[in-house]
């Protein structure tokens, strides 16, 4: 099993990475290669925001069973003060960036592979500074379930994810009442999405 995690080095990418080896070890057969890439890598470097890097990243790659982007990227900013820049810094920087891995993986997904995004609970609950998230967060849902009807030979999912524990203290008054989640319960919705057999489907973490 050949899996490429974008976003491998981030606190939720971390997590993602340390499910699907947990998740291999008990039940998984073969070898399992987890392919680590973000701006950050050591492994490989990779700037979602342009096309050059992404399709670079792919062709290093080759073909792989999964792909799974943990961008995240989005800003917090009232809609009542922020400008269009602000909604276009997270359109490029969570939304456009996972549409562009999308569309580069599917030349480079295996037969019956799948390809998981990350979306999030901002936008199904009304929050503070919000809706640029809103905005993004809904847009990747909707195109995963049309494009899973398009999409005959491989699986598409949105992983949505509430906050995790491990970054609970810095978003408490944004996320007021809402219960947080372990990284590892963030991370199985992952393992969910890449061993499972869904597609089109919004798998939710939070309650």
């Amino acid at each position: 099993m050949r899996i490429l995690v974008v976003g491998a080095t981030g606190t939720l990418g971390k997590n993602v990475v340390n499910a699907l080896q947990t998740h291999h070890a008990q039940y998984g057969e073969g070898t399992l290669d987890i392919l680590g890439a973000s701006r950050l890598s050591s492994e490989y470097v990779v700037d979602c925001q342009d096309d050059l890097s992404v399709r670079s990243l792919f062709e290093k790659v080759g073909i792989v069973d999964a792909v799974v982007s943990t961008i995240g990227g989005a800003k917090w900013a009232s809609a009542s003060e922020a400008d269009l820049g602000t909604y276009k810094t997270t359109l490029d920087g969570k939304l456009l960036c996972q549409l562009r891995i999308a569309l580069a993986a599917r030349n480079h997904v295996s037969l019956g592979g799948s390809i998981t995004l990350t979306s999030g609970i901002v936008g199904n609950y009304v929050f503070h500074g919000g809706s640029p998230s809103a905005i993004v967060n809904i847009g990747l849902d909707a195109f995963v379930k049309s494009a899973s009807a398009e999409f005959s030979n491989l699986r598409i999912n949105t992983v949505s994810p509430t906050v995790l524990e491990e970054s609970a203290s810095a978003y408490a008054s944004v996320f007021p009442g809402f219960q947080s989640v372990s990284g590892a319960v963030a991370g199985a919705a992952y393992v969910r999405s890449v061993y499972g057999a869904e597609t089109g489907q919004i798998i939710k973490v939070w309650g």
